[in-house]
C-alpha cells in the first residue's frame, strides 16, 4: 500500500512539474563533525583514530553556510563565507559553485581542491539512489529519503527530499531524485547539509555559469573522479584521512 501511495505521489509531482514555474532561494547549513569523519574512514586504524580523537576533539563540530538558487531548469548552489547582516541572500562566495542545466544536460562546476581550481565540464552524472520508505518534515516541507552509497569515498549517504517542490536538484553535487533535496546526511552525522530557509521568488539573475578570473584546469566527471580515487589512494598509504586534501 505504501508503494502505491509513493507511486501516485511521483505521478503527481511529475504533472505538477510541467504544469508550473518553480523557483527560488534556498539557505543550507553544513555541519562537520571531525570525530565521526575519522571515525567512518574505514582504512585507518584504532589507534590513528584515537589520536584523531584527543587532537580534534575540542573542536570537533563546526557549520557553514550554502545557498541554492533554481528554477524548473536551472540550478546554482555556492558555498558562502556570511549571510549578509541586512538578512537578504547577498553573500561572498567561495571557490564551490555547482552548477546544472537540465534542459541542456550539462554541468559546470568550479571547485577548488588539492590547493587547485578545476572546472567539471560534462553531462550531468546523479546519484544511484534508492528510495526508502521514512517521512519527516524539513523547512516546512514533508520529505521522503533515499540511500545512496559513494564507491568511491565508501561514504554512506542519506538524501531527503520534498514531495512538493518537484525539481531534482539539490545542495552540494546531489541530485536527481523526483523532489528537491532538503537534507543530506553522511556517515551518520559526520557531515550534514539541512535546509534551514526557503524562499520562492524569480532568481533568474543568479542561474548563470560561475565566473572564474584564475587560471583553471577543465576536466570530464570520470577525469575528476580519477582525480579524488588518486588522491584516497595516496591517503592510505601514508595512513591519513582523505580528507585533508579533497573535500568530504
Amino acid at each position: 500500500m505504501r508503494h502505491l501511495i509513493f507511486n501516485i505521489i511521483i505521478v503527481l509531482i511529475s504533472i505538477s512539474s510541467n504544469a508550473q514555474e518553480f523557483s527560488g532561494i534556498i539557505k543550507y547549513e553544513i555541519r562537520h563533525n571531525w570525530i565521526k569523519k575519522i571515525n567512518a574512514v574505514e582504512y585507518l586504524s584504532k589507534s590513528e583514530k584515537e589520536k584523531s580523537a584527543y587532537m580534534w576533539g575540542h573542536t570537533d563540530e563546526y557549520t557553514e553556510d550554502a545557498i541554492l538558487y533554481f528554477n524548473n531548469n536551472i540550478s546554482v548552489y555556492e558555498e558562502v563565507d556570511e549571510e549578509n547582516r541586512s538578512g537578504s541572500w547577498s553573500s561572498r562566495s567561495k571557490e564551490y559553485t555547482i552548477y546544472r542545466n537540465i534542459e541542456e544536460n550539462t554541468t559546470y562546476d568550479l571547485i577548488r581542491e588539492v590547493n587547485k581550481l578545476f572546472v567539471i565540464e560534462d553531462e550531468i552524472q546523479n546519484q544511484n539512489w534508492k528510495i526508502l520508505n521514512d517521512i519527516k518534515e524539513i523547512a516546512g516541507h514533508i520529505c521522503m529519503d533515499a540511500l545512496y552509497k559513494d564507491p568511491i569515498k565508501g561514504n554512506s549517504i542519506i538524501a531527503w527530499f520534498a514531495l512538493d517542490m518537484p525539481v531534482s536538484f539539490g545542495p552540494d553535487r546531489f541530485g536527481g531524485l523526483p523532489g528537491m533535496i532538503l537534507e543530506v546526511d553522511i556517515n551518520q552525522g559526520a557531515m550534514t547539509i539541512s535546509a534551514k530557509k526557503i524562499e520562492e521568488k524569480n532568481v533568474d539573475e543568479f542561474l548563470v555559469k560561475p565566473k572564474h578570473k584564475k587560471r583553471i584546469k577543465y576536466f570530464k566527471e570520470d577525469d575528476y573522479k580519477k582525480l579524488i580515487s588518486d588522491q584516497i589512494e595516496q591517503a592510505k598509504k601514508t595512513e591519513r584521512p582523505y580528507f585533508w586534501r579533497i573535500r568530504y
